[in-house]
């Protein structure tokens, strides 16, 4: 609904104090008012200051008065510093940040009058208490260069009055293009590195860095002007380079104090210079906790890259875990996308490369084996081989899959090399889900505390409520059908064992969390009475945990191997 046709006594009551105050003063005289194309109420007028006439709109919009009109250029005149853009609107006293609905559009006019007199009479701009954001100033802005404090003590390396080769990439994110400093010097030996490098794929943009000791008051407007300040500051022959050659050159002009960067290339007919922005990063501040710092040595192995899995993964590349070893021999295809932490990019790629160069976006420390063989299917003895012993190699197991041979597979090789399994199923329907943390010698081996597990879920004594796939208690793999959960679901189970899985790399020795299963319900199903219905599982002692001997197993084994030895010396 149109607000002057909602309200329209407030409507009259805003012409009516316009006309009073053209009546009173002789600098304000409505041109028209008119509705435009999108039945916006608009008052055309003219302002005279010191016998100049400027043309002005005052344009009312729909959530008014609760949202302030806007005043604006009618002719697209740049007509003070107070104003966003050439033809945007004048920044006056009344503004969405201060906006009452008191306030009247004659208000604004007046306030405009206010701005543009003071302006004319002082020839200096207006006090303005407007306080405008980084994110502001640059968000018209397509090419930014970030640089740091490490990023300008590099710079400074470079001696006055000299240049240096310099590597400097670029990634492209929504039509916005953004280049950070990676290093100086040659590339077998830097004078300078940078110590972040950008996650994801980026492009290296040939460049050079200059250190001028003239001070830079802005970035060169055209390629002319860089080229006379080259010249003017003993860079002569390095100019006539730059605008003979037909490569596209990024410079870094550096007088000390901030960066000036702009591109070189060729156009239609000639070179041309486009400048970046220049944006300083604030130094970080610490978002973990310090104990994070303890996940930075874990090596992790994640089975099954869904839904699940992938979201897991990506919660612990956040929490400072760099190293995984990820195994799913599965495609991802466009169904999958519903909630799956990966996108459109992926799509008819393995899942584990896949979230493996997902993982290299949020953190390029991460080093990720990524497998492709399915576990526990049929493959070569020797990859079989290969992935027991990947995964016996890592800090813990996780088993994303939901699937019980998975599960068997994973909990034999965690049994049998005392490793730490974490597992987590989302229980179709949207119902919720179970996490699980096994420790060598403290829960029960992974078998053992499956068959617990099952047995609190048929002593609730209450069925599950359909047959679809994912009953908490299936004990064998679906019949194909998809589980039906969404995105949200499934993240907060994922979420749930990831916080199990921080808990325990973080603090070993210090758990948290008392229980070591936790069945989470997300509605009002089965056994559970209403969303988030936490219900703790105990499963009682550890044992059985790695490979136990006896004099039986010593004695055998002192048989075989006399045998075997005796054998191949017949042979010989």
């Amino acid at each position: 609904m149109i607000w002057w046709a909602e309200q329209p006594g407030r409507a009259r009551d805003e012409q009516v104090a316009i006309g009073e105050l053209a009546e009173l003063h002789t600098w304000l005289t409505i041109v028209k008012t008119r509705l435009n194309e999108q039945f916006s109420l608009v008052f055309d007028f003219n302002l005279e200051i010191d016998d100049k006439v400027i043309p002005l709109s005052l344009r009312y919009p729909e959530l008014f008065p609760d949202a302030a009109p806007s005043v604006f250029s009618r002719d697209g005149q740049r007509l003070s510093g107070h104003q966003y853009g050439p033809q945007g609107e004048l920044c006056l006293e009344y503004r969405p940040d201060n906006w009452t609905t008191d306030i009247t559009g004659a208000m604004m006019i007046e306030s405009a009058h206010r701005l543009l007199s003071t302006e004319q009479e002082t020839g200096r701009p207006a006090p303005s208490d407007h306080q405008i954001s980084r994110s502001q100033r640059y968000r018209h802005s397509t090419l930014r260069f970030f640089y740091s404090a490490e990023t300008l003590a590099g710079l400074s390396k470079i001696e006055l009055g000299n240049f240096a080769e310099a590597e400097i990439h670029e990634q492209v994110t929504a039509q916005t293009f953004v280049a950070e400093l990676y290093s100086i010097g040659p590339a077998v030996a830097p004078i300078w590195e940078s110590s972040a490098k950008r996650g994801g794929e980026t492009r290296p943009i040939a460049s050079v860095a200059i250190r001028i000791p003239e001070k830079l008051n802005r970035p060169c407007k055209d390629l002319a002007e860089l080229r006379a300040l080259l010249w003017s500051n003993g860079f002569g022959n390095f100019a006539t380079e730059l605008v003979n050659d037909t490569e596209m050159k990024l410079v870094v002009l550096f007088d000390g104090e901030r960066p000036h960067v702009g591109i070189v290339f060729s156009g239609d007919d000639e070179r041309k210079l486009i400048k970046y922005e220049a944006i300083f990063t604030e130094p970080d501040h610490q978002r973990l906790d310090s104990e994070y710092h303890n996940l930075k040595s874990a090596k992790v192995a994640i089975v099954g890259c869904g839904s699940v899995g992938s979201k897991i993964a990506v919660q612990l590349a956040r929490s400072e875990v760099t190293n995984f070893v990820l195994i799913d021999g599965d495609i991802l295809a466009s169904g999958n996308l519903v909630r799956n932490e990966l996108d459109w990019r992926s799509v008819g790629v393995h899942k584990a490369p896949a979230l493996g160069s997902r993982l290299n976006e949020i953190n390029p420390n991460c080093v990720v084996d990524a497998r492709t063989n399915p576990v526990g299917g049929q493959e070569s003895g020797a990859s079989a081989s290969a992935t027991i012993a990947a995964l016996a190699a890592c800090d813990l197991i996780i088993d994303a899959t939901a699937e019980p041979n998975v599960f068997n597979f994973c909990g034999a090789i965690a049994r049998r090399f005392e490793r730490p399994l974490f597992w987590a199923q989302v229980f179709g329907g949207g119902a919720g889900g179970v996490v699980a943390r096994l420790r060598p010698g403290i829960e029960p081996p992974p078998l053992v505390a499956r068959q617990r597990i099952e047995a609190w879920y048929r002593d609730q004594g209450v069925p599950w409520p359909d047959d679809g796939p994912s009953k908490p208690y299936s004990d064998h793999a679906d019949d194909g059908r998809p589980l039906v959960a969404d995105d949200a679901d499934v993240t907060v189970i994922a979420s749930h064992l990831s916080r199990f899985i921080i808990d325990y790399l973080s603090r070993p020795e210090a758990s948290q969390f008392p229980y070591s299963t936790y069945v989470i319900g997300l509605k009002e199903k089965w056994i559970f009475s209403a969303p988030f219905d936490v219900r703790p599982v105990d499963l009682g002692e550890g044992d059985q945990w790695g490979e136990k001997t006896n004099a039986a197993d010593k004695e055998a084994l002192e048989a075989f191997l006399s045998e075997l030895l005796a054998s191949d010396d017949d042979e010989g």
